[in-house]
């Protein structure tokens, strides 16, 4: 297949060099010029595009499949993006969890109550240019060099006691492959490993006599059910315990 990731990224990458070892025909997009060098070593194609700017989209034609990955929370990309002017017989948006209120409850894609009015108006921009899209709301994105223990090396957790709602980045290629041959679902998906362990229980310390906030009053989870009864996947990395 001939694959389009529209914004290249820290996900990006590692997605388009996955499609590539598959033997896909990838085209990576970057707004910086900088970035196209380690481009190059996993996809196909690379180019510049900026959304922002006048830019020539030609080179996305044919794509088989685009993958919209900017950064959903910016609007600088919008009026761009409305004036891209090719068809796509399958679409994927990238999007994030951030969208959701930051109150603790159980959160599924039918809660549209209070949400993040800069996500949302992407996501609502690029379903309603291409209504074929699926939107995948990305929980924190984990893997690699990203850990909490990397982020929390030098200092302490301001609220350790907080339940997490991560995603490995390995999950994401592979719910990404799935999509390749599934039966398009132009609908929102929730993508975040089904366990929610505690920032403590990550980073094994000790909460007691800590402070911090009970748990009832800090548990704010993010609920993929909806994307593992419908596709019945089964998390590479369903603990990011063990991230």
């Amino acid at each position: 297949m001939k694959i389009a990731i529209i914004g290249c990224g820290w996900v990006g990458k590692r997605l388009a060099k996955y499609l590539t070892g598959q033997n896909h025909h990838v085209i990576a997009t970057t707004t910086s010029a900088e970035k196209l060098p380690e481009l190059k070593e996993v996809a196909a194609e690379v180019q510049v595009l900026d959304f922002s700017l006048d830019f020539d989209d030609s080179f996305l034609k044919g794509a088989d499949l685009a993958v919209f990955s900017m950064p959903v929370s910016r609007a600088d990309w919008h009026r761009g993006f409305q004036n891209l002017d090719l068809h796509f017989p399958k679409t994927l948006l990238f999007s994030s969890t951030g969208i959701y209120p930051q109150d603790n409850g159980i959160y599924t894609e039918n809660d549209t109550v209070d949400l993040r009015a800069a996500i949302l108006n992407s996501e609502n921009l690029v379903r309603g240019k291409y209504p074929q899209t699926a939107v995948m709301r990305f929980g924190g994105l984990m893997g690699d060099e990203r850990a909490l223990q990397h982020f929390f090396s030098t200092k302490q957790p301001p609220h350790p006691e907080k339940k997490v709602n991560y995603i490995h980045y390995e999950d994401i290629l592979a719910i990404v492959e799935l999509f390749l041959t599934a039966t398009p679902q132009h609908k929102v998906y929730n993508i975040v490993a089904p366990e929610h362990p505690a920032i403590a229980e990550i980073l094994e310390l000790n909460t007691e006599d800590s402070g911090g906030q009970p748990k009832e009053n800090g548990d704010r989870i993010i609920s993929s059910d909806l994307f593992i009864q419908e596709f019945n996947y089964t998390f590479i990395h369903p603990n990011p315990k063990y991230f």
